[in-house]
């Protein structure tokens, strides 16, 4: 018996890539204001630099996209010789986040979750830095759990045994929904769920790996696919 739905969030309700992009450029505008030799030293090439630096230098960083966000905002405003780095950082990181979460949900996202609230548990289980409140869908789920809040990243078992243990009930009653292959299909199927895949693209599932329980292209087939996980 079915009890609990769970959904992946960047790719899944939205499209993250053009988020990420309009948030790295808005703070870079900002930072023309606030900070113009950062702007002038780093693009968005450059902010990707920053960040693998800071992912070998600072490891127990890397399942909190925040955290990241802010410590190679600082050590880019530092090696352009800004005292008060690490202000200045938090500022142009709310300019960066208020943007991340500026999101344009995918046809039916929103209804869907609607429908779905009003017969199962519905939670969140993202390995981003979304805030459900800006969003402004925290109303429709009754948990969520990042990476930084469990200390590890989907596929990570333990990142699933988190809404296990919320929850209290045996995997058999969740299905997971999500885009990626690994991190939420065999994440998923690994502790015990049903598993749908959203897959807007109509990408090749990876051979030699286990296929999902379902597979949608769009949100306004979810509810039929989780009708036949719920009917077996």
């Amino acid at each position: 018996m079915i009890k609990v739905i769970t959904f992946d969030l960047d790719d899944t309700l939205w499209d993250i890539g053009p988020v990420i992009t309009k948030a790295n450029r808005l703070m870079l505008v900002w930072m023309q204001q606030h900070a113009p030799k950062f702007s002038e030293t780093y693009d968005h090439q450059g902010i990707d630099a920053l960040r693998d630096e800071i992912w070998q230098q600072q490891p127990q960083l890397k399942h909190d996209l925040s955290q990241i966000r802010i410590a190679l905002i600082q050590l880019g405003l530092e090696r352009c010789g800004y005292p008060f780095a690490a202000s200045l950082a938090q500022a142009a990181f709310e300019v960066y986040f208020s943007a991340r979460n500026d999101v344009l949900l995918f046809d039916g996202a929103q209804q869907q979750l609607q429908a779905l609230g009003k017969h199962y548990t519905v939670g969140a289980l993202t390995n981003g830095n979304a805030d459900l409140q800006r969003v402004g869908l925290d109303h429709l789920f009754d948990f969520y759990f990042s990476s930084a809040q469990v200390g590890v990243s989907k596929p990570d078992p333990k990142f699933f045994d988190a809404a296990l243990q919320h929850t209290g009930l045996p995997p058999q009653a969740f299905i997971h929904i999500g885009d990626h292959p690994q991190h939420d299909i065999a994440g998923a199927q690994a502790a015990g769920m049903h598993t749908i895949w959203m897959n807007p693209n109509n990408a090749v599932w990876p051979a030699g790996q286990t296929t999902p329980s379902q597979e949608i292209q769009n949100l306004h087939q979810l509810s039929d696919a989780v009708a036949k996980i719920h009917g077996h």
